[in-house]
């Protein structure tokens, strides 16, 4: 089960659906939730005697108050549904702070993550990127475009026999375990390459543990394999996607493969995503 639960919270881009999804979460498994803020410094301090230090002062206030802001918010939703919970924020230089909250997130059993969005950029955006390499830990990213509460009755997993796959698979059961009806699309499959790790072994895994699932075969060019996801996804009302998230990091960059870069800038659906 999940026990322990973050979000993380941009301070400079509306937070109230993303607050409201991860309370919903944290409430289906009597988790405890907490919110984490993230507020950035412009300007770094090795900089420092490029900047006044009224305007590093204002900077680092401005910080503290939205950062206060979004946590108000995360107080109220979590009192009204009776969370434990607790809040607390992060104010640094961009990289200093990506880490911390990086390392606070090996600590969860799940964490809770905005979709980046390109035409509203946040200091925040890099955060999914970072956590889904550095944390060890699933991932939940919520689209920026949802509106309404969290659910999870029909979760559909994107299956290729690969091993982020398959941990996406395991970090995803308890969802899976209160979901009604479960799919599983596999893309492009040749059973020949693929091995024992087949769509077929795997809805025969699932149901050796009473999870009952759908198989889906689609082929799609490489280019298009994200959208042929999102569309079966719309096609069967899916309130969950569950996915390997592949890619590397490499000198502070974060490098995704061709489908999880896809999904994260094209996502319509709650995703679980491990790598």
């Amino acid at each position: 089960m999940l026990n322990d639960i973050a979000v993380l919270l941009p301070v400079d881009r509306p937070a109230g659906y993303l607050i409201d999804c991860a309370a919903a979460v944290a409430h289906l498994f009597e988790a405890h939730l907490d919110g984490i803020a993230c507020a950035y410094q412009a300007v770094n301090p090795m900089f420092a005697f490029e900047a006044s230090a009224v305007v590093m002062a204002a900077q680092y206030e401005t910080g503290l108050e939205k950062a206060a802001a979004v946590l108000d918010q995360f107080e109220i939703a979590t009192r009204r549904l009776n969370i434990a919970h607790d809040a607390k924020s992060t104010f640094n230089v961009s990289y200093a702070a990506t880490r911390t909250v990086t390392e606070m997130s090996r600590l969860y059993d799940l964490n809770i993550v905005a979709q980046p969005d390109s035409s509203k950029p946040s200091q925040t955006d890099f955060l999914s990127e970072a956590v889904l390499f550095g944390s060890g830990r699933p991932m939940l990213m919520i689209p920026y475009i949802n509106r309404g509460t969290f659910k999870s009755d029909r979760v559909m997993i994107c299956w290729d026999g690969k091993a982020p796959a398959a941990r996406a698979v395991h970090n995803a059961a308890p969802f899976l375990r209160k979901a009604k009806a479960i799919d599983v699309v596999a893309i492009n499959e040749d059973e020949d390459a693929i091995g024992e790790a087949s769509l077929a072994a795997l809805i025969a895994h699932l149901a050796r543990r009473d999870l009952p699932a759908t198989p889906h075969r689609l082929t799609a060019d490489s280019s298009n394999v994200h959208n042929a996801i999102l569309s079966l996804a719309a096609d069967n009302d899916t309130d969950l996607i569950v996915m390997g998230g592949f890619g590397h990091s490499r000198l502070r960059e974060f490098i995704l493969g061709g489908v999880t870069r896809g999904m994260f800038e094209t996502l319509t659906v709650p995703a679980l995503i491990s790598h």
